[in-house]
């Protein structure tokens, strides 16, 4: 039986010849500079899609109006994943097939991992979104780089303050793709490591809706019950998990992108339920010493200080949409102190942004970060959330320091 090479499986995506003919090969250093932004538009992570669209088109005007990058204005070529990996996949070629070099990814890990082989071929910088521990693990590569922090981060930085504070007898559930089934690998051997019993880990499938069966069998005697699921999926979780009583008998923690993008503020059947996020929604819960950046780069995006879209009132993905924003900041500081001139010369722009650190600023709201030489894995501060008296509110802040694992991967050594 015939087996399609990958190089074979790529010509045919890209058509035939096209891998010798990418648009950028005969770009010029003063055409505009095309980045391309996998988003997903559709399907079960929208709220996501509209978001980094939204704010990645606000960090390109600002670039723009600041005279672009090393002089070239940047234009933003953007296609629909529809949240679906093969879709996400096909997306990542059309964007290839446009003329853009670099690529900012799709927050659905799915999409993430199908398209890590095609940066790597392709040559084509990619800063997924996604954040399962593989995309930065063994399914990385050379031209991965994640500006985001991975499941494993959360896990590491979280999982002793969770069983110390909030209870030691868990149960997990998740929702069954990549990011749920990298959560429930990661946190189990921690929370074990630390004395407490993962009394079960329920895999719920994607398309659910109704999870009284699920929930139905939860171990009554389950002190932390830890969730993971995507978009609407989420409040219909803890909708049916209040209607059975459980959110008065156990502590419901989960992280912030189960919520984000909801409105979840000032839903009383959610008081006491807690989150571990990236960054506060609320600016007032903002640390100090970022807030004024904070601030700017609300008002350049068009949010308010309470974490709602300034113009309709739509809440935020607001622990998860500066990733674009500070992507587009850190690309336009390697272009330049590279010299970096079209795709071509991405092999340059890699060496770069291997182990490379950026400070708190008006580029970068979140906070100082580094980017770790061998995994490509971005390091970050980390928030615990509660929702107290209808708000969101900082209960515990962790430095950067705290979520740094073992490298699960070592690319330094592969062919640029």
């Amino acid at each position: 039986m015939h087996r399609m090479t990958r190089r074979a499986f790529l010509r045919g995506l890209l058509g035939a010849g096209a891998m010798s003919l990418l648009p950028w090969r005969g770009a010029r250093a003063q055409d505009p500079l095309l980045l391309g932004l996998q988003a997903d538009l559709t399907g079960v992570l929208p709220d996501y899609g509209y978001w980094h669209r939204k704010v990645i088109e606000a960090a390109v005007a600002e670039v723009n109006d600041g005279g672009g990058i090393a002089g070239r204005p940047v234009e933003l070529l953007v296609e629909d994943t529809a949240t679906s990996a093969d879709v996400g996949r096909d997306a990542f070629v059309k964007l290839v097939q446009r003329g853009a070099g670099i690529v900012i990814g799709s927050q659905h890990s799915g999409v993430s991992l199908a398209s890590l082989p095609l940066a790597a071929e392709l040559k084509v910088v990619y800063f997924p979104m996604g954040e399962a521990t593989e995309i930065t693990g063994e399914a990385g590569n050379r031209y991965v780089f994640r500006l985001n922090h991975s499941v494993q981060a959360h896990a590491q930085v979280a999982h002793r303050w969770a069983v110390e504070n909030l209870g030691r007898r868990w149960t997990i559930v998740v929702a069954a793709y990549s990011f749920g089934e990298s959560h429930a690998r990661a946190w189990p051997p921690l929370l074990e490591g630390v004395g407490a019993a993962v009394l079960d880990v329920v895999s719920v499938p994607l398309e659910t809706t109704d999870f009284l069966p699920f929930l139905s069998r939860i171990d009554p005697g389950t002190e932390v019950l830890f969730h993971v699921f995507p978009g609407a999926n989420a409040l219909r979780f803890l909708g049916t998990a209040g209607e059975l009583g459980l959110l008065e008998k156990m502590e419901f923690f989960g992280v912030i992108g189960t919520v984000d993008g909801i409105e979840i503020q000032g839903d009383p059947s959610l008081e006491g339920t807690w989150y571990i996020s990236n960054h506060p929604r609320r600016l007032d819960q903002v640390p100090e010493d970022r807030r004024e950046f904070d601030a700017a780069f609300r008002e350049a995006v068009g949010v308010t200080p309470e974490g709602r879209e300034r113009d309709t009132g739509r809440a935020t993905t607001g622990s998860h949409y500066w990733y674009g924003w500070e992507i587009v900041h850190l690309l336009k500081r390697a272009i330049e102190e590279t010299g970096w001139r079209s795709p071509a010369d991405n092999p340059d722009l890699v060496v770069f942004l291997e182990g490379v650190e950026v400070e708190k600023g008006f580029g970068f709201p979140q906070g100082d970060k580094f980017l770790r030489s061998e995994d490509h894995q971005a390091f970050h501060d980390h928030y615990i959330e509660r929702l107290v008296g209808g708000e969101l509110k900082v209960v515990e802040h962790f430095p950067k320091e705290q979520a740094v694992y073992e490298p699960l991967a070592d690319h330094r050594d592969e062919e640029l």
